[in-house]
């Protein structure tokens, strides 16, 4: 017995020992010497206690090259999964269950204006953006080349492909595509101003509402420019996408007047899908006339969102609307041509060839008008509206993109008026550039080519594109886009919300939150002047709504309580309810079934499943329900089909019936067993985690979170009769800096900073982001080097 035990014990032994190596020869080096080619000088790369890299070189092409190298051995697979999908191309590495998603890319346009615009960034001749993009290149096909590749190519059975500028300029068209709501919201609007009229839109805010928050406006004289030099339906297909998208943002800047230290204080929190890894890398970067710490995209060298020492920028999504439809009407005498008033002009036709891991390579065809490509085929929410061909006109693929020109000169900004230029150079998507600096300047622009559309034009409705008075007609100055220089208010804030009326008199139409987070930030600074980092950490990590609790008062209002007698403590409870989502509370666990319900008995007969499912993912619902709800005249409540007239009291009754009951079965019958912490699941999924047993070994699973709608912590989830919330998307990192203090600025990702699963630092952030804490942002050097937990010397290659 015993010698069979020794056998045993020796190949778990073995076994452990084998896999230990396999571990370490799989994970980010970070530490030791590397002979790097193209290197001019040694470059000297300080690693922190979460695998931050600080890169320290003498010159910028070198600092760029490390940059490159390090960020492809902790995001490599990333940069391949995000290249993919904006080139059309997931299919040829994943196999044909992705084909869908890429004919869908390839007609929407992304991988020919990636072409389109590596062509144009190459044309500028040897711009600094330029060389700099290209010493990040040469860092990262180093590192494809000789470095040990991330085990999911190993499960693959691939190799990765060198990386180039148009795979760069995919990765910013898919960065742009998922700012996109036309497409989820458009076809939707359509449909209900079709097939249900003007009364059932009227009970939805397609625009907004005058009871929505609306963000001030503050256009300067001048700017301030003393600053130092420095096939399915979409919802299921993009559900495929295996890369999260960008959803939404709070930034805020606070100048010196309403701060303790008496200078700017900045903070910032995009609002991304969780993924594993999280989307930003940070990294900080150190040559002579320079120093930035940036949170970079995968295969992106410039920080969208950092600071230096002198000015700090973020951004939120703008959400203004950049794409129409245009519903065209073919030439009775050729079909290949369409009709603008007594005009034709041709349908344009071109083939892309898709590759298909495994099997033959596919030839798929690609139709257009002067419009832009025909999505019948792609979108079905579009074909199944109409036979006419319907064509997307985005603003994005209508010239090259020049993001790399713009990010790189914002991180290299010496004043305010410079970060202003680079802002002008967006064009899509829309974004809000938040900036703050050291000498009290406070910022905010709305970055995008805003058109100007004909007067019979509904930006969400699909225009009829024979109309001459339909056409696009030109594009509004960038100097009247929305924005704000130092107002009298003492600060600028943004949160997906809509801009207020521009100077030119437009209020510029698009898929605007309803400006609840808006409004609370606002509340809370006007009411403080001694604003610090402390009181700031407080505010981002709030989970109060203001609106929910009211929606649910007014609901009560509606039924019969002497019907729901048994369940009176629980309503109290209800009734009192102050909008917080503690994980302790049962009113959160109540409020969303109750609202999903009261929505789905009133619009799932009208939509049908598709139809209401693709309405819960909109904006559309998040700023229409308490306008839903109030709305006297609302002929959503009543069913088709019935001989009687359902009442709003009616289906809310029902509703609030069947909540209880599926409580009950799903938590017990005790409501105080019905904690908010039991119906949330916060996961942070892997491209490779959606089959078993990868899901255990790549996907990062965090311990429940106070998931919410709309509070300043936004931690979203979508309404479903589960009653299980899982949540789909939150701040994917949350910074605060006072130019008082920047070497004290602070910090958190929802995992970590390296998207190696062997990495100590794959998931070492998970608990700080879940508890609502804070890691620091070093750029001290002293302190650098001196808590250095490893250092890796990169040196020229002879």
């Amino acid at each position: 017995m015993r010698k069979p035990l020794t056998i045993l014990g020796s190949l778990t032994l073995t076994g452990i020992i084998g896999l230990l190596f396999f571990i370490y020869w799989h994970s980010p080096r970070y530490g030791g010497e590397l002979s790097i080619s193209g290197l001019k000088e040694k470059v000297e790369v300080n690693f922190d206690m979460y695998g931050i890299p600080h890169i320290y070189a003498q010159n910028e092409a070198d600092a760029y090259r490390a940059l490159g190298y390090v960020h492809a051995q902790d995001r490599l697979f990333q940069l391949e999964m995000m290249r993919r999908v904006g080139s059309g191309t997931l299919a040829e590495f994943l196999g044909k269950d992705l084909l869908e998603i890429d004919q869908f890319f390839h007609t929407l346009g992304i991988p020919k204006h990636a072409k389109e615009s590596s062509a144009a960034f190459l044309s500028q001749g040897e711009t600094p953006w330029k060389k700099a993009a290209e010493a990040y290149l040469e860092g990262v096909n180093e590192f494809i080349q000789r470095g040990i590749l991330p085990v999911e190519y190993l499960l693959l059975g691939e190799k990765p492909r060198p990386y180039t500028i148009e795979d760069m300029h995919s990765i910013v068209g898919y960065m742009s595509f998922t700012f996109a709501m036309g497409l989820k919201t458009d076809p939707l609007v359509t449909r209900i101003a079709r097939d249900l009229g003007s009364e059932y839109m009227s009970s939805l805010s397609v625009q907004t509402l005058p009871e929505h928050h609306v963000i001030p406006l503050n256009y300067p004289d001048s700017l301030n420019s003393n600053l130092s030099p420095v096939g399915s339906t979409l919802s299921a297909l993009l559900g495929n996408i295996p890369v999260p998208l960008l959803e939404g943002s709070n930034s805020w800047v606070i100048a010196g007047s309403r701060t303790k230290s008496g200078k700017v204080l900045f903070n910032n929190d995009t609002h991304i899908g969780f993924s594993s890894p999280s989307v930003w890398y940070e990294a900080h970067l150190e040559y002579p006339g320079f120093s930035f710490y940036g949170n970079h995209l995968a295969g992106v060298p410039f920080g969208l969102v950092g600071h230096s020492r002198h000015h700090s920028i973020g951004l939120t999504m703008f959400e203004n609307d950049d794409q129409d439809f245009f519903e065209e009407k073919l030439n009775p005498a050729n079909a290949n041509e369409i009709m603008i008033g007594e005009v034709s002009y041709p349908i344009t036709s071109r083939k892309e060839i898709i590759q298909v891991k495994g099997e033959k390579s596919i030839e798929f065809e690609i139709r257009g008008t002067k419009h832009g490509p025909i999505m019948n085929s792609v979108v079905k929410e579009i074909g199944n509206l109409t036979s006419n061909p319907v064509t997307s006109w985005w603003v994005y693929i209508l010239e090259p993109t020049k993001a790399m020109e713009a990010i790189y000169k914002m991180n290299h900004a010496g004043n305010i008026q410079e970060v202003a230029d680079a802002a002008s150079l967006i064009h899509a998507p829309g974004l809000n550039i938040m900036y703050g600096d050291s000498l009290g300047n406070i910022a905010w622009w709305a970055a995008a080519k805003l058109p100007i559309r004909g007067e019979k034009v509904h930006s969400k409705i699909f225009a009829d594109g024979s109309d001459p008075e339909a056409q696009p007609k030109g594009w509004y100055p960038f100097t009247d886009n929305p924005q704000s220089i130092n107002p009298e208010s003492g600060f600028v804030a943004s949160a997906n919300n809509q801009p207020d009326t521009l100077r030119n008199g437009v209020f510029f139409p698009g898929y605007y939150y309803p400006g609840d987070r808006w409004n609370r930030i606002a509340k809370a600074i006007l009411a403080k002047e001694d604003w610090d980092m402390e009181s700031s950490k407080a505010l981002q990590v709030e989970t109060v709504n203001e609106t929910h609790p009211k929606n649910a008062q007014f609901m009560l209002a509606l039924i019969n309580q002497n019907d729901f007698e048994s369940n009176s403590a629980v309503l109290q409870v209800l009734q009192n309810w102050d909008g917080n989502h503690e994980l302790n509370s049962n009113i959160p666990t109540v409020y969303y079934k109750w609202l999903y319900h009261t929505l789905r008995l009133a619009m799932m007969d009208e939509l049908g499943e598709d139809g209401f499912k693709a309405y819960l993912e909109t904006f559309m619902m998040i700023r229409s329900t308490r306008h839903f709800l109030t709305d006297a005249e609302n002929r959503w409540w009543d069913r088709k089909g019935t001989a009687t007239i359902e009442s709003r009291s009616e289906i809310i009754s029902e509703a609030l019936k069947l909540t209880l009951e599926e409580l009950s079965d799903q938590f017990g019958k005790n409501p105080k067993d019905w904690k908010w912490e039991k119906a949330v699941v916060a996961e942070h999924p892997h491209p490779l985690g959606s089959q078993k047993p990868l899901d255990k070994i790549f996907n990062v699973r965090t311990e429940a979170i106070p998931a919410n709608e709309e509070s300043i912590n936004k931690l979203a989830f979508k309404l479903s009769g589960a009653g299980i919330y899982k949540v789909t998307s939150g701040p994917a990192m949350r910074i605060i800096l006072d130019f008082a203090d920047v070497d004290g600025s602070v910090s958190v990702l929802p995992t970590g900073n390296s998207g190696n699963r062997f990495s100590k630092h794959y998931a070492d952030q998970k608990q700080l982001y879940a508890k609502g804490k804070y890691r620091p942002q070093l750029m001290n050097e002293t302190e650098i080097k001196n808590k250095a937990k490893g250092k890796l010397v990169l040196i020229p290659s002879n």
